[in-house]
């Protein structure tokens, strides 16, 4: 007598499916085994950087550093040694003053003695002018002069003796006799001579008028 076949199909299908299920289990077991096994080869491979740091580490040791270099003293500076010696000096050569010799005094003057005496020109004896200034201020006086006379009888030279008391009243009266008054010189052993001689000039207010 022969079995229904549905249920052969039934069979197989049962069989089937346990395959299926052999197979998909197996697939898991080897994908996490495979995973296990990646996670150990990470691991491993991580231990083994650390393991080849660790080594590199330890064959190159820090380099110490360089020690201070030494203190360079320097040798002091090479001292002269002066001997002390002292020059003596030579005394100075004595100043020698000479003394120019004293000319011999003059000899006394001999007196004149003179044919013909010192006369003044009358016609040239005239008043100096009256500044105008001195007559503004009222300057008047006497102007004592001391005049010397060359062998022409003109006056060549004119020392005020005694002022009075204007200078710009004796100014003009040396001016005016120089310029105006003359004289005859005397002579002596026939021949003219300079002679000194003392004139004045009395200024009054009266004669500025």
């Amino acid at each position: 007598m022969e079995r229904p076949n549905h249920l052969q199909l039934q069979k197989k299908t049962a069989a089937s499916r346990a395959t299926s299920l052999a197979i998909v289990a197996a697939i898991h077991v080897v994908a996490i085994l495979g995973l296990v096994a990646a996670l150990n080869q990470g691991e491993i491979i991580e231990a083994m950087k650390d393991i080849q740091a660790t080594v590199e580490a330890e064959k190159t040791p820090p380099k110490a550093p360089p020690p201070p270099p030494p203190d360079l003293i320097k040798p002091p500076p090479p001292v002269a040694i002066v001997p002390d010696f002292t020059v003596a000096s030579a005394p100075p050569p004595a100043a020698t003053v000479t003394t120019a010799p004293k000319p011999p005094p003059a000899p006394p003057p001999r007196p004149v003695a003179s044919s013909d005496p010192l006369r003044p020109i009358a016609r040239t004896r005239t008043l100096p002018p009256y500044p105008p200034i001195s007559v503004r201020l009222n300057e008047a006086g006497t102007t004592l002069m001391e005049v010397q006379i060359t062998t022409e009888g003109r006056v060549s030279e004119c020392v005020v003796v005694k002022s009075s008391s204007s200078e710009r009243l004796d100014t003009a009266a040396c001016d005016h006799v120089q310029r105006v008054w003359r004289w005859q010189p005397p002579t002596f052993e026939g021949k003219p001579i300079a002679v000194k001689t003392r004139v004045q000039v009395t200024w009054d207010l009266k004669d500025a008028r």
